[in-house]
């Protein structure tokens, strides 16, 4: 593009070709660009939002998030998985249309629990956690964990057991908030109380129907008697019910009387099942149901009550029963009855009765999702070629669920006594395991504490408790029996060593003299860590002629373990000194008559010596008395809830 004597070149955008022709002043292209306009304009406009933006954020006094309305209405559409807001005027926006499965029963979920504070006992709704695990299952995904180290799991982790400062256990019944206890002496010596025996069933037997026949059926009469078994009087039975009409109701209970559909031809009632998708005030959602305002508040307001929330959790299923009227009558429909169900569980059921009152009733007979349904589909099995050993399933399918580490690590070391992580798995073997939840969580975090672990290796099923010790507060596991999941004694005083001699008769490899061989040896490189067997206390740690370097540990009834042929002690390691099981005391050598790096390991009961690998090794701590009796009641608390976690499994995987 020329401009008088002046040449200037420009790039175009878009397809079309340079322009080369002269423009004269009343001469224009409309294709050409002025650059100083083009300029001037992105200016303008860069001006422009920069004023529109510093007006609006002073409007707002700094505010950056607005709350919009319609996002209390937002929900993820099904067909393309966005997450826009939408909002409808009509139909069923809060809730999915139906059931067409039985969801699969809530990991999560509420039980009571009580704790001491003070003199009261609080009784409050706390999250639990249950998972039940099939150790061959495909991992959904990779994980990354420890690499399997026998020292790492019997060895200390450098924090001080756990103390149980507060005594929470499970409550035995439910609540749906939480409540305080106080439970003081009877006060049998105030003059005010009556002590007189109660009546007897047969007397109020004879109350009844010595009353029945004056009673009138347009009247209530009303008699003050202590509870008894309103069924032992039948409406077949012509002595009492003399009076037509008359029935005798237990306390608290209401009867409501069945629509006859003779009286009302063309009436029906109408099912329908829901799940909430997500936290949404009640009367809201039964809006979205097609209930009337005034009607949606006087359920909402009953339901909330029994709640003790004004909001439905995401997840929650609905039973409704609509009572649609015949045409002659209006048409239309009204709320007969409502059922909550939350993690499988039912909450509350609402019903109208004829009066127009509602009241709250038992649980339909059908929960929702129990017809119809498919069930859960079956976890994919690895190959048996690819079965894992038994560390890295329990990592892998732990961690998949949503555990973190070390979480695991403490699930190892409580099982570590009794399993053997180096043995492959078999397609049957499981684990199941019952968390608590930090109080208002519903995931699990880094303190989720383990409750119980329950492992399943072939036909035999290996079962640990967590229990407060009332005597001394310190937290550990213990099997059904009571008795603690440690045991007494460690088999294996170095984990990765290998066995090289046995116990018994044998040529001495140095001497070549046929003699006793009074414990057993074990094989590892120079300069392993060796774990002490027990808790106990260092009787000797010196030299020992023939047997080189050695530590004598003297443990509680009579028992001592014998540490021979080390290279060096552990830091701190002396006569008198007190240590824990694990607690690393020496390190492996060849001191002594030695042919090579190993551990020679004895263990001595009231000063005879036995074969370490046959001795039947007690547990670290067994309750009896009093202590059994409180284990056993959180045990038995622990087992139900668990059985009741199983049911709900088993009966939504046959659906």
């Amino acid at each position: 593009m020329q401009d008088g004597d002046k040449n200037i070149e420009a790039d175009f955008l878009g397809d079309a070709e340079p322009l080369q022709a002269r423009r004269t002043p009343a001469e224009s292209d409309r294709r050409g660009i002025s650059f100083r306009w083009f300029g001037g304009s992105i200016m303008t406009g860069l001006a422009s939002v920069s004023l529109m933006g510093g007006a609006l954020y002073t409007a707002l006094d700094g505010r950056e998030n607005l709350a919009i309305p319609a996002q209390a209405y937002e929900k993820e559409d099904p067909e393309n998985g966005t997450g826009a807001a939408r909002i409808e005027k009509s139909g069923r926006p809060y809730l999915t249309a139906a059931l067409p499965e039985t969801p699969e029963p809530g990991k999560v979920f509420m039980v009571p629990t009580v704790t001491r504070e003070g003199d009261q006992d609080v009784v409050k709704l706390k999250p639990f956690m249950h998972l039940d695990l099939p150790l061959a299952a495909v991992p959904r995904r990779e994980v990354d964990y420890p690499r399997f180290d026998p020292l790492a799991i019997f060895s200390e982790n450098g924090k001080a057991e756990p103390i149980a400062y507060t005594a929470e256990q499970i409550y035995g019944a439910d609540v749906e908030g939480e409540i305080s206890l106080k439970i003081e002496p009877y006060p049998l010596g105030d003059p005010n109380i009556s002590v007189v025996s109660r009546q007897t069933s047969e007397d109020i037997e004879s109350i009844v129907r010595n009353t029945a026949p004056t009673l009138d059926v347009g009247a209530t009469a009303l008699t003050s008697v202590p509870y008894f078994d309103a069924a032992r009087f039948s409406a077949e039975d012509s002595s009492v019910l003399s009076t037509p009409g008359l029935t005798i109701t237990a306390e608290n209970v209401s009867v409501i009387s069945r629509v006859d559909p003779e009286a009302y031809p063309g009436m029906r009632y109408l099912e329908r099942k829901a799940a909430v998708k997500s936290e949404l005030p009640i009367a809201l959602v039964l809006q979205g149901e097609g209930l009337g305002e005034s009607e949606a508040i006087e359920f909402a307001n009953a339901i909330a009550a029994n709640l003790a929330s004004e909001n439905f959790l995401g997840g929650d299923r609905l039973m409704m029963s609509f009572l649609a009227m015949p045409e002659k009558d209006g048409g239309g429909q009204s709320l007969a009855r409502i059922s909550v169900y939350r993690d499988g569980r039912h909450m509350v059921s609402v019903v109208r009765k004829k009066s127009g009152a509602l009241a709250y009733a038992a649980p339909p007979d059908t929960a929702p999702g129990e017809t119809g349904s498919k069930g859960p589909k079956p976890p994919v099995l690895l190959a048996r070629n690819k079965l894992p050993n038994i560390y890295n399933a329990v990592y892998r399918a732990a961690l998949n669920e949503g555990l973190d580490v070390e979480t695991v690590n403490r699930l190892i070391r409580i099982i570590a006594f009794d399993v053997d992580f180096r043995t492959q798995i078999t397609t049957q073997d499981r684990l199941e395991l019952f968390l608590s939840l930090e109080e208002g969580q519903n995931a699990l975090t880094e303190n989720a504490e383990i409750l119980y672990a329950g492992v399943t290796l072939g036909d035999i099923t290996r079962q640990y408790y967590r229990f407060g010790d009332p005597e001394t507060g310190a937290v550990d596991y213990y099997d059904e029996t009571g008795k603690s999941a440690k045991q007494f004694l460690l088999r294996q005083p170095v984990p990765n060593g290998v066995f090289r001699s046995p116990y018994g008769m044998r040529r001495h490899p140095i001497t070549r003299v046929r003699k006793m061989h009074w414990g057993v040896d074990w094989s590892a490189p120079r300069g392993t860590p060796i774990l002490a067997a027990g808790n106990g206390i260092v009787e000797k740690a010196g030299w020992a002629g023939g047997s080189g370097k050695r530590t004598i540990l003297r443990h509680a009834n009579g028992y001592e373990t014998y540490y021979l042929h080390q290279t060096s002690f552990a830091k701190g390691i002396k006569p008198g000194v007190r240590v824990r099981q694990g607690q690393v005391i020496g390190y492996v050598g060849s001191t002594g008559l030695s042919t090579g790096p190993h551990l020679h390991y004895e263990v001595h009961v009231n000063n005879n010596r036995v074969n370490p690998m046959k001795i039947k090794l007690p547990r670290g701590k067994v309750f009896r008395g009093e202590e059994l009796v409180a284990f056993e009641n959180e045990r038995n608390r622990i087992d139900a809830l668990l059985e009741e976690r199983r049911l709900a499994g088993a009966q939504f995987a046959g659906n």
